[in-house]
């Protein structure tokens, strides 16, 4: 039989052991942590599903405000060196 040996000087420090063992501690926090985790689980298995969302017109749109700002900048670059007109409206 095998004895674990603790030095005197820390048997009933309470900073060595500030809480002492207890197995109803022990047997509440583990049935606290259970019941979150059952609880997440089913809080995750009843959300709804994500509806169908059509992005093809947002994505348009982006795309073509996206290109129409590349042309103006693209021209006004041009209109700064000198390889446009720059006395057009959007170009100042």
């Amino acid at each position: 039989m095998s004895t674990v040996t603790v030095p005197l000087a820390l048997v009933g420090d309470p900073f060595w052991d500030p809480v002492p063992f207890s197995w109803s501690l022990l047997l509440i926090l583990t049935a606290i942590c259970l019941l979150l985790t059952i609880g997440f689980v089913v809080w995750m298995v009843l959300q709804p599903e994500e509806p169908e969302v059509d992005t093809k017109p947002l994505v348009d749109k982006a795309t073509r405000q996206d290109r129409e700002t590349a042309v103006t900048i693209r021209r006004r670059l041009d209109a700064d060196t000198g390889r446009s007109d720059p006395s057009e409206p959007e170009l100042r």
